[in-house]
């Protein structure tokens, strides 16, 4: 399954990778970012697309987003739709992406609801295409 990337640029001569979801019917924007050791979602907004499921206390280090200690959560979402691909029962954290968000509206770009990380990555099997602006999923 091929999943369409959007490149973002940022600054002269880089970019950031973007894909759109579907959380319990709300659209999301996605930062696919290869570094990332966790896929995470925005706290502030994470009602929006987890209405009153169960949010637990993330009780791991989580470095990255900033310095010091990070408020960290977690919960699992039910269904999400990447392209035509639905995902079941996948775990995010949520932590505050609001200094990723402000640096992006300083570029005038789209915010940012969830960042997915190498745990979602590795789990969907996925490659990332760039000549085709793709994401591949299952390619195994």
């Amino acid at each position: 399954m091929n999943i369409p990337l959007n490149l973002i640029s940022m600054e002269a001569d880089g970019f950031h990778l973007m894909l759109h979801a579907v959380i319990r019917g709300a659209k999301a924007n996605v930062l696919v970012d290869t570094g990332a050791s966790r896929t995470v979602m925005d706290l502030s907004r994470s009602g929006n697309y987890l209405g009153d499921l169960a949010i637990k206390r993330f009780h791991k280090s989580f470095t990255g987003m900033g310095a010091g200690n990070i408020e960290t959560y977690f919960a699992t979402i039910p269904e999400i739709r990447i392209g035509g691909y639905t995902l079941s029962e996948m775990e995010v954290v949520l932590i505050d992406l609001s200094p990723l968000n402000k640096s992006y509206a300083m570029e005038d770009l789209p915010r940012i609801d969830m960042v997915m990380g190498g745990d979602w990555l590795l789990k969907l099997d996925a490659v990332i295409d760039y000549p085709n602006k793709t994401l591949k999923i299952g390619c195994t």
